[in-house]
């Protein structure tokens, strides 16, 4: 009698290390994407705030410059704060070295995948609007949220840009990934302003 039993223990445990293994191959994929697609959202939304900040050091640059030098020196400092979270490059681009720190591996294409505007707002105010072409490189999931983003409406925030030949900012990449596009706008006060704009000294004073 026990070792009838023992026999039918043997055959249960069996049967159930294959439905054990049936679930696991069934269910990883799902896993493993759910996974991916956490760590790629978090990546995104890593570089967002990071292409806002570099809004903000656009507008930043540009209120201590002339008006003529706005564009310039929104420019550069906007590549600076981006080169962080850029990646890909051609044979013709150099990575670029922040003074201080040294080079930034894979940030040769921040000039290409990066665009700045520059407005002067009245007297007082500098606006400064930064477009930067974010690359996803997490497997899977990347492509699906790029399409899911719909590349056709221009009106959405992330438009996804294919990195192949068609003259899109990616086509110079060694290594081809999908694309979202971040565009953030900062727009700062002057704290200060030449004497003819404020109207002192006021008569009678």
């Amino acid at each position: 009698m026990a070792h009838d039993t023992y026999l039918y223990c043997g055959k249960a445990g069996r049967s159930s290390a294959g439905s054990v293994m049936l679930e696991f191959v069934l269910a990883f994929p799902v896993i493993l994407t759910l996974i991916l697609a956490c760590m790629q959202f978090a990546h995104m939304w890593t570089a967002r705030q990071v292409v806002q900040y570099a809004a903000f050091c656009a507008a930043r640059a540009a209120l201590v410059c002339e008006s003529g030098e706005y564009q310039e020196a929104g420019r550069q400092a906007a590549e600076q704060v981006c080169a962080w979270i850029v990646l890909g490059k051609n044979a013709g681009e150099q990575d670029k070295k922040i003074p201080g720190w040294g080079v930034i591996p894979g940030s040769g294409a921040v000039k290409r995948k990066t665009k700045v505007k520059m407005e002067q707002i009245g007297s007082w105010n500098v606006k400064a609007t930064v477009t930067h072409d974010f690359a996803m490189v997490f497997p899977l999931v990347g492509p699906m949220i790029g399409w899911g983003a719909d590349p056709w409406a221009r009106s959405q925030r992330y438009l996804e840009r294919h990195a192949d030949s068609s003259g899109n900012i990616g086509a110079g990449d060694t290594v081809k990934w999908p694309h979202v596009r971040f565009t953030e706008t900062a727009v700062l006060t002057k704290p200060y302003v030449t004497l003819p704009k404020t109207g002192i000294p006021v008569s009678g004073w």
